[in-house]
């Protein structure tokens, strides 16, 4: 069973946090402004959730753990908000749940890697093996569009992120690099989603995200702001999340 905290009542949302991150990233919004039932959930690999890892690492897997803690806590619609990694996770989940009334994809995207981020995603398998700490310490400011404002917070994220297992970090990696390209799932599905990008998020480029999009599809785009919008402009993303409610 994934670790995960339950708080309030209401329509169900779900929040799924992204790599290298736990649940406790949702504290960065005051979300006690949604009248909602929240789950926040630590994904395998991650936070408090364990590392009984099956041997093929899966976007799909992680969906599926996930939905086992959903059946019977609601069977009404259900919004799920997936930050980067979670939201790969939150559209396989949406995929296999017909609950899932909506996906936000908070800096995240629904297509597959490309031939040059397949590599990267190897050569930081290879990295975390001899040097997962020094990973993570050159990994989580870069996410961030202005990192020195942010000191206190990238600390935080720093140290939970380096207690989490080799093993569960390569899970994830090899998990992100091998994902189903949804694009297709998105277009068919365009009411089911709604995507929140950072002008300067590297990791979710506009200008690839404007490409890929498709006209359809709900979009905020949040000027200003790098990867970690949920920090960078909170106030922005909690109106956001709670017209939804």
């Amino acid at each position: 069973m994934l670790f995960h905290k339950i708080e309030g009542e209401g329509k169900m949302f779900v929040f799924l946090h992204g790599f290298l991150e736990s649940s406790t990233m949702w504290k960065h919004l005051d979300l006690s402004a949604l009248s909602a039932k929240k789950i926040y959930i630590d994904l395998p690999g991650h936070g408090k959730s364990d590392d009984s890892l099956p041997d093929s690492p899966s976007i799909i897997y992680m969906a599926e753990k996930v939905n086992e803690l959903l059946v019977g806590l609601s069977d009404h619609e259900i919004f799920v908000v997936g930050h980067s990694m979670g939201g790969y996770v939150a559209l396989e989940l949406a995929k296999i749940n017909p609950s899932i009334a909506k996906v936000i994809l908070l800096n995240s995207n629904f297509w597959q890697d490309s031939l040059e981020k397949q590599r990267d995603r190897n050569r930081v398998v290879e990295i975390i093996k001899i040097a997962k700490d020094k990973f993570i310490q050159e990994a989580i400011p870069n996410l961030f569009s202005h990192p020195e404002i942010h000191s206190e917070q990238i600390a935080e994220i720093l140290d939970e992120a380096k207690t989490f297992s080799t093993k569960g970090i390569e899970f994830a990696t090899i998990a992100m690099r091998d994902r189903t390209d949804n694009s297709s799932w998105v277009m068919e599905n365009h009411s089911k989603v709604h995507v929140i990008q950072g002008a300067l998020d590297k990791t979710a480029p506009l200008q690839i995200m404007k490409e890929k999009l498709p006209l359809d599809v709900g979009f905020s785009l949040i000027e200003g702001a790098g990867h970690m919008t949920h920090i960078e402009a909170s106030s922005e993303i909690l109106k956001i999340l709670v017209s939804f409610n």
